[in-house]
């Protein structure tokens, strides 16, 4: 079913600009979970982690762009010492990263805003709270004409590195090789950011990281992904 515009204006953020999907179809189980969990795990524009009553000692991960949870789900069951904070504004997306996460019995360490990244890292994490961050598969926008949408600019990639801990980490992959590069290169440019590859380069895949779905599409169509690791200073 299409989600309801009671539910909607709920729960789907309507004043920031954004590009990309934001409406859709889904399920009444899904919404009921929607409906039972955001509440408790979402963190709407006016409440930041701090506020969010997570254990202060844990590690914070974030990821951007969780899509349906497949990744998420897979960081909370290889590392059961995270807190996880998920960013999506594609409402259909969460709703199934939710009952994923609910099902695996993860669902109460994780956080869930669906605001833009930018306004979430802006206003809704302190400096230094964030320990990583993943961004996998990131739109790639590719008409020379729309990369000014591409997540990673060089005003964002400075916001990250405010956020993270020293001897925090940002993560990447795609398998579009103009994006690969571009990120790369902006990232490379960073100042307080090692790429751990070196400069101007790509890391191996980790051994423990899942084929989600979104890349096992990729695969199919002959694309392979790169990925991209760096620590901060």
């Amino acid at each position: 079913m299409r989600l309801t515009r009671e539910f909607r204006d709920q729960y789907i953020q309507h004043e920031m600009r954004t590009h990309g999907r934001k409406n859709g179809f889904v399920t009444v189980g899904q919404e009921a979970r929607l409906s039972k969990w955001l509440p408790r795990i979402g963190l709407p524009k006016d409440k930041r982690l701090a506020d969010a009553d997570l254990p202060a000692a844990a590690p914070l991960v974030m990821e951007i762009g969780f899509g349906n949870g497949d990744f998420l789900v897979h960081l909370a069951a290889t590392h059961p010492d995270w807190l996880l904070v998920g960013v999506e504004i594609y409402l259909p997306g969460v709703a199934k990263a939710v009952c994923r996460m609910d099902d695996a019995g993860f669902i109460e360490r994780c956080r869930i805003t669906q605001l833009p990244a930018q306004f979430v890292l802006e206003h809704q994490v302190d400096e230094a709270q964030l320990d990583g961050i993943f961004i996998n598969h990131p739109d790639p926008w590719p008409k020379v004409r729309h990369h000014k949408r591409r997540i990673i600019q060089k005003a964002f990639a400075k916001l990250m590195v405010t956020r993270l801990k020293p001897g925090g980490f940002i993560k990447l992959a795609t398998d579009k090789p103009d994006l690969a590069e571009w990120m790369r290169d902006i990232l490379d440019a960073t100042p307080g950011l090692t790429n751990v590859a070196g400069v101007g380069g790509f890391i191996e895949r980790d051994e423990d990281r899942p084929h989600t779905k979104f890349e096992e599409r990729g695969i199919k169509e002959g694309r392979i992904s790169q990925f991209l690791h760096y620590v901060k200073a």
